[in-house]
């Protein structure tokens, strides 16, 4: 990460089970961000619960804590199993939850894990809801293959590099989108106050 400096970067993992591997491939982000000098903050959805969207009040704490995380974050990295050709469910309902005005034009890297490279299928769905929220997603996306008890990067070479690249292209997209956040924020508080 050379383009700006020191970044936020809350990553969502979206798996059902503790001690997942979709964890362990999330927990490997973290460490590569901090690599670069930036924060990561790691939110594992199985052990923060959310209701599902619209059968609670919106006032549950783990609910008003991913809001904030999410207000504060420069970026986000989505972290998914694959299941049945796509994400998970927690996660999509953690999505829904967020309200847009904090996702938009935000910077968003994707990860996916699964038993083949069929997952790269999630990570395609991931970029489209990310497309939908208005989010900027990272060029570069990452597949991580398990086979059987064990797991490891896909077997292409290339994979090695893949993390860091995503990493260093969300941290250039948080600095190229700061300015146009704050100004698309400015403008919904005049529109608002032109409004009332």
């Amino acid at each position: 990460m050379t383009a700006a400096g020191p970044c936020r970067v809350l990553v969502l993992t979206g798996a059902a089970a503790p001690f997942s591997r979709t964890r362990t491939a999330a927990e490997l982000v973290c460490r590569e961000i901090a690599g670069t000098g930036s924060t990561s903050v790691l939110r594992d959805l199985a052990e923060h619960p959310l209701p599902l969207l619209h059968t609670e009040a919106d006032g549950s704490a783990d609910l008003a804590d991913l809001r904030a995380q999410a207000e504060c974050a420069d970026g986000m990295v989505w972290v998914t199993p694959c299941y049945h050709g796509s994400y998970s469910a927690i996660l999509k309902n953690c999505l829904d939850h967020l309200r847009p005005q904090t996702l938009h034009g935000k910077p968003v890297g994707v990860v996916a894990v699964g038993a083949s490279l069929t997952a790269v299928q999630a990570s395609e769905h991931l970029r489209t809801v990310a497309r939908a929220l208005g989010c900027v997603t990272a060029p570069t996306q990452v597949v991580v293959v398990h086979r059987g008890s064990s797991w490891e990067k896909d077997t292409d070479p290339r994979t090695d590099d893949r993390i860091p690249r995503m990493i260093a292209e969300l941290h250039a997209l948080a600095g190229a989108t700061a300015l146009l956040r704050r100004g698309a924020a400015m403008t919904d508080a005049l529109s608002s106050a032109d409004r009332a």
